[in-house]
């Protein structure tokens, strides 16, 4: 057990040296986590042999989760209302159409059935969030663009996942599985895991209240535990556990509570962490000499389904709305693949079908191609299309949620507080405690001691 462990966190040293390289040469992390991965496995350097793609799938699902329940967290509810339609249109329809329009074409150009075709489509027909965001980052894309991609890009994995599900039925009745109960089952899943996420961010943070967490760190553990029961209970009911915990995050991440900043800040840690040991295990599960037969076809197909076809859907469906052909470029251009391709792919291994290694070996491929060359121009497009912005002022302004940097806290003051209506002179406050700010609405208030402390306001302290 020992030699394990060892191995482990020499690979994790060496994925978060490769940060450093990655920036240096502007190679996108998934990629270099991938690479340590093949590098690490059987016919790398490392050479430890692994092929168990349950395993992968199984771990692959627990990471998509945490990623797709940060992503959630983060998400700004003016950013949804504003690009709800858009981003919505794409992360459903959208990926539908992707999913036909590209199995037409996998058809024709290899030797899979029909049946195959549409569901190794539907396996690449999503938009990974993890790939777009650790490449666009903190970048000062318009506001209106940003959140379309973002938001489309972290909630199409729910119908895509839909659409395998749904296919895979296929197989498994030997194709007497209707037309329109493949309809019914779609929307129970979309139902069922947009109802199951609603309720759940509405329960989360009373619940934590009513058992009297008071610390962050059991704040962060209690919402561990929720996306758990959230996911698996969508999941056991037969909705759709990915959608369940993307709303059930969005509605916690907008609602005001303790140690906010923090507990995100704690989720998008372990989400880093699942990244790494996903991209790394991927990259141990693909075997490279397998990959040089599919290089023709995969190319092909890369810029069939990834480009023109993406561009086609893209152009076809923001046509009502007010983008610039420039931006919808742009979106098209950001539609990267990467991890939950490959974690889909694995289904296909371990319910045993027919091309099942094919379908693997060419997800990867086309994975690594649109990373590779959408991922490293992405920046450059958008600059190239004036599509971002200079926000050189803001860059001076220091958020309140920022100063916790400082190791300051911060406490929301609910209609609880024993401090709400009185001056901060009058305060009997725990020994040590200081007053640094006090937020009120969007302005920021000196603590004297003549000012009075009202519900809503956010104090930022310091405690000794």
């Amino acid at each position: 057990m020992g030699i394990e462990i060892l191995v482990a966190g020499v690979i994790i040293l060496i994925s978060l040296f490769s940060i450093r390289i990655s920036k240096k040469l502007e190679i996108p992390l998934l990629i270099m986590f991938l690479l340590i991965g093949m590098l690490a496995g059987s016919e790398g350097v490392g050479k430890i042999y692994f092929d168990n793609a349950l395993v992968a799938q199984n771990i692959g699902t627990i990471a998509l989760m945490f990623i797709i329940f940060s992503g959630g967290l983060e998400t700004k509810k003016e950013d949804v209302k504003k690009s709800i339609y858009p981003s919505g249109l794409l992360a459903t329809l959208g990926v539908l159409l992707t999913a036909i329009l590209s199995g037409i074409a996998v058809y024709y150009l290899t030797d899979f059935t029909l049946k195959e075709a549409l569901l190794f489509s539907a396996m690449v027909s999503s938009t990974d969030a993890a790939a777009v965001m650790s490449i666009l980052g903190d970048s000062k894309l318009k506001k209106d663009i940003k959140s379309v991609v973002d938001i489309e890009s972290g909630s199409n994995d729910p119908m895509a996942y839909a659409l395998i599900l749904f296919l895979l039925s296929f197989f498994k009745m030997d194709g007497n599985t209707s037309i329109v109960g493949g309809i019914i089952f779609l929307l129970k899943q979309i139902v069922l895991g947009g109802v199951i996420g609603y309720l759940f961010g509405l329960i989360t943070l009373p619940l934590a209240k009513y058992i009297k967490i008071v610390r962050e760190e059991f704040l962060t553990i209690h919402l561990i535990a929720i996306l758990f029961i959230c996911f698996g209970l969508a999941t056991v009911l037969n909705g759709n556990g990915f959608l369940a915990i993307y709303i059930s995050a969005i509605m916690i991440g907008n609602q005001k509570f303790n140690y906010k900043l923090n507990s995100i800040r704690n989720m998008r840690l372990i989400t880093w962490f699942m990244q790494i040991g996903m991209f790394v295990m991927l990259g141990l599960l693909v075997f490279p000499t397998q990959l040089l037969s599919y290089i023709l076809i995969g190319s092909l197909l890369s810029i069939i389904m990834i480009i023109i076809i993406r561009i086609l859907v893209v152009y076809s469906l923001l046509w009502p709305f007010k983008f610039t052909s420039k931006e919808k470029f742009f979106i098209s251009w950001a539609g990267l693949k990467g991890a939950v391709p490959i974690i889909f792919a694995t289904m296909a291994i371990t319910e045993g079908l027919p091309n099942a290694q094919s379908m693997f070996n060419l997800t990867f491929y086309i994975v690594v191609f649109s990373v590779l060359i959408q991922g490293m121009t992405l920046k450059y497009v958008g600059k190239k299309l004036n599509l971002f912005e200079d926000n050189s002022e803001q860059d001076n302004l220091i958020e309140v949620e920022e100063l916790e940097e400082l190791a300051l806290k911060k406490m929301i003051l609910d209609e609880n507080s024993e401090y709400i209506n009185k001056l901060i002179r009058e305060l009997e406050l725990p020994k040590g405690m200081l007053i640094v700010s006090i937020k009120r609405d969007s302005s920021y208030i000196t603590p004297k001691g003549e000012v009075k402390l009202l519900l809503g306001d956010i104090i930022l302290f310091s405690q000794n």
